[in-house]
């Protein structure tokens, strides 16, 4: 499992100066969709696996802080350039350097498919998500099913709203919010 995680971010780092060029207008057509389900503004947002940081710049208008994660260092060095506030962290997506319930909104774009386990990375989301808050998460069609998206995020404590293929798109998405956490 750390032999793959290290692959992943060596391969990242090493296009990151073409990622941008390659992949723009591929991961803006999910970004659309996603932008449907965030909420007008937030507290906190997390975008976690934000590469070179296209979306942050639409995070940093809803919220009032936003942190964009990935474990590609090169990648964050690019999204630094275009941070717009944002707060940029190197970090595993499977341990997430937050406490609990940190979160009003936990984005994850073409995240999950890369993880060796992903319902470990479910669990972070859930873990840093504030009650009543949303994790917005999407996942290449050919690795996983919008179902099991869904089962992933019940296994963890999310409520599922939505899971379903994003039309004309490489991508399937699951919205859910927390579970409440008690009475």
């Amino acid at each position: 499992m750390a032999e793959r995680k290290l692959d992943l971010r060596r391969r990242y780092d090493l296009t990151a100066d073409i990622y941008d060029g390659r992949y723009t207008s591929i991961q803006w057509e999910k970004y659309e969709v996603v932008k449907k389900y965030l909420p007008k503004r937030a507290a906190r947002i997390l975008d976690l696996g934000c590469g070179t940081g296209m979306f942050l710049r639409e995070l940093a208008r809803r919220g009032k802080l936003v942190v964009g994660i990935d474990s590609s260092a090169k990648m964050l060095g690019i999204a630094r350039k275009r941070t717009c506030g944002a707060s940029l962290v190197c970090a595993d997506a499977d341990h997430l350097p937050f406490n609990d319930r940190r979160f009003d909104v936990v984005v994850s774009v073409t995240l999950l498919q890369n993880v060796p386990e992903p319902v470990a990375t479910m669990k972070e989301i859930a873990r840093v998500l504030k009650s009543g808050g949303v994790a917005i998460v999407t996942s290449l069609k050919h690795k996983h099913s919008p179902e099991k998206l869904a089962d992933w995020a019940s296994s963890v404590g999310l409520k599922p709203i939505i899971a379903e293929e994003i039309s004309d798109s490489e991508d399937i998405i699951c919205v859910a919010s927390l579970k409440s956490c008690g009475p």
